[in-house]
């Protein structure tokens, strides 16, 4: 492993959350919040030494960084910035314990947005609804990066389900590919949030709220602490709110072609097309519950994308039984979105080569083959994405045996499993009253794990990864 060049970029990008934290210090001081000021201060401050004190001990790297390295970095930043960003959550709530805060931090890093915090008057400071805001878009930021550049790399002969015209593998340092996808990648987030920023507005929202929701719903996210609490306003806003979780939740898969202006390839994606007819079952699932046409299609998009945001009225998700609500979450978005869940694209894969197998039960002899986005796929590729999905499970019933040994009853480990696991916020909700420090662990290793796609952290288990 190239250990000056995963240094080095750690160190910067450590660098940009103490710019982030500088900015919240000057929000916390325009809004008086003392205890705030002091918090971020010290956070950008610790940050920014140790990063500069890494940056400037750690000699030019002498070989060029490999897909690995970039893994590392993309592990070793998971890990680090929850611990790094924590502080603020500490100071100026009532909350007293690091763990909570370590949870706040991962919670909104992973885009899930559950708190475990209770303020008091339900009046957060300015300056923390601005840090969870900042947490959501870095957190966003870095999953789609990761997803188009480190694990497009790793998985160069799988199914591609991350890969895109943005990446390919340089033959100088692997690092220099990644200004390729940056820039795209801040420009889709910069440009919807702004849309559904000022669609908002002129719909009336507060404009603390407005951006609040533009990028709660761009990120899949919930910045808001009290999201889950308050319904969405007028039929227009939901539906500007909808539209705006769509595209959060196709991510790149959409992005890409309506940069291009390529409108048969954003009908013709498969993504695209299961995404909405997945939106419609869940949606049938939910009127044959007893739900409103109205308010089933609402449930399914805002559960789909693993928000949980409500777009309608606040109680509709507690009306959907368990086993219909969680379906959704575990299928989650695209694999080119801050989304979570197993991803669409595994999804079409899998129900691509069953397809084929029942084609091949009266011909067993036949020869088949399957095209994901104009690759062909092997049965190399399958067997890639069967161990992901066994792999997943695996985990899910890990994860809840783990949430039932810490007290939980059976219905809320589910919850907390699925929910950590698929960045579903809405998931998790009402289990907070019951959270130990036990739980809070066991979910923080729940979100930072999914957000890693579980696969991708394997290697890292390996002395060879961190030897080569």
């Amino acid at each position: 492993m190239n250990y000056a060049s995963v240094a080095r970029v750690l160190s910067l990008l450590m660098l940009i959350v103490a710019g982030l934290a500088v900015l919240g210090a000057g929000i916390a001081a325009m809004a008086r919040e003392t205890a705030q000021v002091t918090a971020f201060g010290a956070t950008a401050l610790g940050i920014a030494v140790a990063a500069a004190s890494v940056m400037l001990l750690t000699p030019r790297p002498r070989h060029k960084a490999r897909a690995s390295d970039g893994l590392a970095v993309v592990i070793l930043w998971w890990l680090l910035t929850p611990l790094a960003t924590a502080m603020p959550f500490i100071f100026g709530v009532a909350n007293d314990s690091p763990i909570t805060a370590i949870h706040e931090a991962a919670s909104c890093l992973t885009t899930t947005g559950d708190t475990m915090i209770r303020v008091t008057g339900a009046q957060w400071p300015v300056s923390l609804i601005y840090w969870r805001a900042a947490l959501h878009l870095l957190g966003a930021f870095a999953a789609l990066v990761m997803a188009a550049g480190v694990f497009a790399a790793i998985n160069l002969g799988g199914p591609g389900v991350h890969r895109t015209v943005l990446f390919t593998l340089p033959e100088s340092s692997f690092f220099d590919a990644m200004p390729r996808i940056v820039w795209p990648v801040a420009m889709m987030l910069t440009l919807s949030i702004s849309a559904i920023f000022v669609v908002l507005l002129m719909l009336g929202v507060e404009p603390g709220r407005a951006i609040g929701d533009a990028i709660s719903v761009i990120t899949t996210g919930l910045v808001h602490p009290d999201a889950l609490n308050r319904a969405a306003g007028s039929v227009w806003v939901s539906l500007a709110m909808g539209t705006g979780l769509c595209i959060g939740a196709l991510g790149l898969a959409f992005w890409l072609p309506f940069r291009q202006r390529n409108w048969s390839a954003i009908i013709q994606d498969p993504e695209i097309m299961i995404f909405g007819l997945f939106v419609l079952v869940f949606a049938l699932a939910a009127i044959l519950v007893g739900l409103s046409a109205g308010d089933s299609l609402a449930w399914s998009v805002s559960t789909l994308t693993t928000s949980g945001i409500p777009l309608t009225s606040a109680e509709v998700a507690s009306r959907i039984p368990l086993t219909v609500y969680v379906m959704p979450c575990l299928i989650g978005g695209s694999a080119l979105a801050a989304a979570g869940g197993i991803k669409l694209a595994r999804v079409v894969v899998l129900a691509q080569r069953a397809g084929q197998e029942f084609q091949q039960l009266g011909y067993r002899r036949s020869i088949v083959s399957f095209k994901f986005r104009d690759r062909e796929l092997d049965e190399r590729s399958v067997i890639g994405v069967w161990v992901y999905f066994v792999a997943y499970v695996l985990a899910v019933f890990v994860f809840i045996i783990g949430f039932s040994f810490t007290g939980h009853g059976f219905d809320d480990s589910i919850r907390l499993s699925i929910g950590g696991l698929t960045s579903s916020g809405g998931l998790i909700s009402g289990t907070a009253e019951k959270m130990g420090p036990g739980s809070e662990i066991l979910l923080i290793c729940a979100m930072l794990l999914g957000r890693l796609e579980i696969l991708a952290l394997l290697p890292a288990l390996s002395l060879s990864f961190w030897r080569g």
